[in-house]
This record gives C-alpha cells, sequence and structure tokens, in this order.
C-alpha cells in the first residue's frame, strides 16, 4: 500500500468556484515578515480542487467536527448576536484571544 502524504497547512486562503468546479487555496505563514498592517503574512501552497457535491461533503463533515470540538471544550461558541447573516455562531479557539476582524 502506497504512503499517504501528508500536508500542513495554517489555513485556507480563498475558496473560489471556477470552471464549475471548487477551489480552496491552503495557505502557510512566511516566516517572521508580516504585511503592511503588520499582521502574518500568508502565502498560498497548495490548491484542492473539488466538484460542488465533494465539496458540500466535506463541508458536512467539518461542521460535524467542529461541533465535536465544541463538546470536546476545545473552541468556544460565540454568541449569535454579532453574526450579520443570521447563520450558525462561529467559533472561537479556548486557548486563543479572540480575532479583531470583522469577518471571523
Amino acid at each position: 500500500m502506497a504512503e499517504l502524504q501528508e500536508f500542513f497547512a495554517d489555513g485556507i486562503g480563498e475558496i473560489t468556484l471556477s470552471g464549475g468546479m471548487v477551489r480552496l487555496d491552503l495557505v502557510s505563514l512566511v516566516g517572521s515578515q508580516n504585511d503592511e498592517n503588520d499582521k502574518p503574512r500568508l502565502t498560498a501552497k497548495r490548491r484542492i480542487i473539488m466538484p460542488p457535491d465533494g465539496f458540500l461533503r466535506s463541508f458536512t463533515a467539518m461542521e460535524n467536527l467542529v461541533k465535536q470540538l465544541v463538546e470536546a471544550g476545545v473552541v468556544k461558541q460565540r454568541e449569535q448576536g454579532g453574526n450579520p447573516d443570521g447563520g450558525q455562531a462561529s467559533t472561537q479557539s479556548a486557548a486563543s484571544e479572540p480575532s479583531k476582524s470583522p469577518n471571523f
């Protein structure tokens, strides 16, 4: 059996729909280099391309994992009052300070 190749990413930088396929850019921090706003700089390292139905299955799997993380106390659920789209409340890591960005 072939060995599974692993890749680390600090997050997803951009998600787009192009040519009928969903494209997710995986990003990593660039050393100690900061951007013009003195925020850690991220650079795209890999791209995952999948059909929309595969993306939706992945999204459902991620939602289920978030529920498990909340139940385990790894992340805390935020209050819904600040969620402008009326959707589910987002989560934050229990070990980190809340993000100052209105996008998170």
